[in-house]
């Protein structure tokens, strides 16, 4: 009886270690204690931003009730039941209120917060404190990153971006405090350093270059650690390593295919021929995937382009820069580019719930623990429009009815959909910004 309910003493956080490499691992069964009832994984909330709006009338299904997609949303379509389109939300923080232009800088400033941006080139920025760093201060305690936040494309620290508001407010959504900012992780290979590496060797610019000269595999150090550890887990436990170490070597090998071409982090000039863009989102999204599945973090936001980004998609034939495209005048071939880009971008999110849903976690798919809210802080980019914005919510974790279109009453408050994340992670605050209740 004794060997029975003999187990491998793992903690939730364990780490393979070896020449000086540090692996988190995921959740094993060999971490739950013998007898123990499986126990569900946490919660996880993944922002994903779209910048310049979308194409409305691709976007926007049908009709209410049971989804059907449109056809921005088609690449979905595997993933239609876990699922839900809303449609009504606005952030009226978005809007100018005697400010004249910026509505870009806007879109950015207001996304996560829902307030009104201050007008300023200077130092004195104010926001609000975005809806990932409140649940950051209550939930973040639990991970060795209480919250990541990534992006495509670099931006100025300081400067002015977007008719006279600072560059602060188009290249950031995630706002620690009114007045300061998160700065995003731009370069795969430096995520990669903070996740699976000593997040003090990887602040060390000096050791992380030594690193990327020898090139040498995190499982290559840590070698023998991971042959014990597969010698003394189950059957399961051996498959799940054994895909994990897999997806690792995998993300390893195209950061080094990726240095091999060029710089982690392309210049602005490059990215706006996109010149390094294609493999960037899939390969953001695989570490994040990863994150989560180690339970590194379980709060991200992620900008699939700035604020007004001008990124041109050459690889999809489309070589003007996103934001000049999104100016179409009701233009039909400007509109087609549009939808491509969008589409792209659906694509992107569509592998990524691929790779959360592959993922397993205390017996069931990682995506069913996960809240993935994929947006844009503008509904039609020509129209700079703060209301009816495209609102996607994927995933099972808010365990919320999927597989609907849900309308809601014009000038309902993105704010409101806040609430209820705030409501699900169990943070005790029913309200947020100009929120008037809870949306689901």
């Amino acid at each position: 009886m004794a060997q029975v309910l003999r187990r491998l003493a793992l903690s939730r956080r364990a780490l393979l270690r070896g020449g000086g490499a540090l692996l988190a691992l995921p959740w094993l069964e060999s971490m739950r204690p013998a007898l123990a009832a499986p126990a569900r994984g946490p919660l996880r909330l993944a922002v994903v931003f779209a910048p310049n709006g979308q194409r409305m009338d691709a976007w926007t299904p049908a009709s209410e009730g049971a989804l059907a997609l449109s056809p921005t949303l088609e690449p979905l379509e595997r993933h239609r039941k876990r699922l839900l389109v809303l449609s009504g939300l606005t952030i009226d923080g978005g809007r100018a209120h005697g400010d004249g232009p910026g509505d870009h800088a806007r879109e950015g400033g207001s996304f996560l917060t829902c307030a009104h941006p201050r007008k300023t080139g200077g130092a004195d920025i104010k926001a609000g404190v975005s809806i990932d760093q409140l649940l950051a201060q209550h939930v973040g305690g639990a991970t060795a990153f209480p919250s990541l936040e990534l992006g495509i494309e670099p931006g100025a620290a300081g400067g002015v971006c977007d008719s006279g508001y600072a560059c602060a407010y188009s290249n950031n959504i995630s706002w620690r405090t009114e007045s300061q900012p998160m700065p995003k992780e731009t370069s795969p290979r430096a995520l990669f350093a903070r996740l699976f590496g000593d997040p003090d060797e990887a602040a060390d610019a000096q050791a992380l270059e030594r690193a990327r000269a020898s090139r040498r595999s995190v499982l290559d150090l840590a070698r023998e650690e991971a042959k014990r550890l597969l010698s003394r887990v189950g059957p399961a436990d051996r498959r799940k390593l054994d895909e994990y170490f897999t997806a690792v070597r995998e993300v390893e090998g195209r950061l080094a295919r990726e240095q091999a071409s060029g710089p982690a982090v392309a210049p602005p000039e490059a990215l706006k021929a996109g010149v390094g863009l294609r493999e960037r989102p899939a390969l953001f999204f695989e570490l994040l995937a990863l994150a989560f599945a180690t339970d590194r973090t379980r709060l991200a936001t992620f900008m699939l382009g700035n604020a007004g980004s001008n990124i041109g998609y050459g690889f999809l034939g489309v070589p003007e820069g996103h934001h000049d495209l999104s100016h179409h005048g009701n233009e039909e071939a400007k509109l087609e580019k549009i939808g491509r880009i969008n589409r792209w971008h659906a694509e992107q999110l569509g592998g990524f719930l691929d790779r959360l849903a592959a993922l397993q976690e205390g017996g069931e798919p990682l995506l069913e623990r996960t809240i993935v809210l994929y947006a844009s802080a503008l509904a039609d980019g020509n129209a700079h429009a703060h209301h009816d914005l495209p609102v996607l919510l994927a995933g099972g974790g808010g365990g919320w009815t999927m597989g609907r279109h849900l309308r809601f009453p014009r000038e309902t408050p993105m704010a409101n959909l806040y609430v209820s994340f705030l409501e699900r992670l169990g943070v005790p605050q029913r309200s947020f910004a100009d929120s008037t209740g809870t949306l689901l």
